[in-house]
């Protein structure tokens, strides 16, 4: 059944499973101690391997993430069939799931929380249609994540991509990241999701410095000025209104990851 509320679908390392619905403010997650308790406790923990605080879940700006608290044996988000340490703030999308190690077996192995996160409010993403038979329509980017390079392919020719800025580099990968997760698809991104990756939290900017959609449009512009044929007409890096943009790339098959 779909969850009518924002939560954790969490599984402890023995497998009992409960739910814990997440409030509009943070939400430590640990262990419990005499001087107190995270909102969402990981018990029992019989060899102390979850830290108090061990990390921390946020939503602002229709975002929610998740930062480790500086735990000892770490967090992982496990994204599709992908495992990463979380390092920093990092993103939650609805089916992710975080792996916090509550146990060791008498064989050394360790066995683990998982907190699948559940978001009912999600902007689920839209099919693409088939391009219209166009050599422009038909024009699409690839990434090729071993030379971190971005090429530009139409009409059977492959041309690579230069003179990219660093942030207009890190806003394609970003893009690329997104839409090979999705199997191939493009994926819309949100503007506030973009511009938390490109300069981070608003309590992590400098004093008497804010950054927004202009700042973000900035860096359209000048992605736009590279990759596409004519960009005050993109094919490419396209605007959804009210929404963010979406980019047609895919990652480079000759290149694995």
């Amino acid at each position: 059944m779909k969850s009518r509320v924002t939560c954790f679908r969490v599984t402890s390392p023995d497998g009992y499973r409960s739910t814990h619905e997440l409030g509009p403010g943070r939400t430590r997650i640990g262990r419990a101690t005499l001087d107190g308790a995270p909102e969402l406790v990981l018990d029992p923990d019989p060899h102390r391997l979850v830290s108090r605080v061990h990390c921390i879940v946020e939503h602002a700006d229709g975002v929610w993430t998740v930062t480790d608290n500086g735990s000892d044996n770490g967090t992982v988000l496990r994204r599709g069939g992908e495992l990463t340490r979380v390092l920093g703030m990092t993103g939650l999308r609805h089916g992710d799931a975080l792996l916090v190690i509550g146990d060791i077996t008498p064989a050394g192995d360790p066995r683990y929380w998982k907190l699948t996160f559940d978001d009912p409010f999600r902007t689920e993403v839209a099919p693409v249609a088939p391009p219209p038979a166009t050599d422009d329509a038909r024009a699409h980017l690839t990434y090729d994540w071993l030379q971190m390079k971005v090429f530009r392919v139409e009409g059977g020719a492959r041309s690579e991509i230069t003179g990219l800025s660093p942030q207009s580099h890190r806003l394609i990968r970003y893009l690329a990241e997104l839409s090979r997760v999705n199997n191939g698809s493009p994926v819309a991104c949100t503007h506030a999701e973009l511009i938390h990756m490109l300069w981070g939290r608003p309590e992590e900017w400098p004093p008497s410095r804010s950054y927004d959609e202009t700042n973000l449009r900035n860096v359209v512009t000048a992605v736009r000025k590279r990759i596409e044929r004519d960009p005050a007409n993109p094919v490419l890096l396209q605007t959804e209104r009210n929404i963010g943009y979406r980019l047609l790339i895919r990652v480079d098959p000759a290149a694995g990851r």
